[in-house]
């Protein structure tokens, strides 16, 4: 059962090409510049960054090295069909963190037993940690709006004391 291949080939390739135009261009580099950086020839370049070739790892990791993005991110959104997903990963890593912590739990004593859990659960266990995450973005953003709004933070309370006495 695959249930991550909702698009076919040419729809998981032309996600990648634009989502590596889109980083590219968002990095200032030419084409040109970027096959160099790559150590590919141009008109190579030119393919893979068409998608031509599909998702190759090791190429993915030095791209995203070179415009400074996530990876994981990447390769998460072209199977997802969403360049939203690479942008919204591209300056916290998320996804290569999500991998990260799946590694993690992996080698932990325990880890081992995932093989023991079922589809439902597991998914039910995912939804809850992202239902989680939401939250904390949320309390992020009210935290944040909170500091900025802050009565010490450019507020009457902010003069200099001496100041006053001039």
């Amino acid at each position: 059962m695959d249930v991550l291949r909702d698009q076919d080939a040419a729809a998981r390739r032309a996600t990648l090409s634009r989502i590596l135009k889109l980083f590219r261009k968002r990095a200032g580099l030419r084409s040109i510049e970027a096959a160099r950086l790559m150590n590919k020839g141009y008109r190579t370049y030119q393919r893979w960054e068409s998608g031509y070739y599909g998702v190759e790892i090791e190429a993915i990791h030095r791209f995203a090295e070179i415009v400074n993005t996530d990876p994981w991110g990447i390769i998460f959104a072209v199977e997802f069909g969403s360049v939203d997903f690479a942008l919204d990963t591209s300056g916290n890593n998320a996804a290569s963190l999500l991998l990260v912590a799946l590694r993690r739990f992996h080698r932990r004593p325990g880890g081992k037993a995932i093989r023991d859990l079922d589809p439902r659960s597991l998914s039910l266990t995912y939804t809850r940690g992202f239902d989680l995450l939401i939250k904390r973005a949320e309390e992020y953003a009210a935290d944040l709006e909170q500091w900025m709004f802050d009565e010490g933070l450019g507020g009457a309370g902010d003069e200099d004391p001496d100041d006053r006495t001039r």
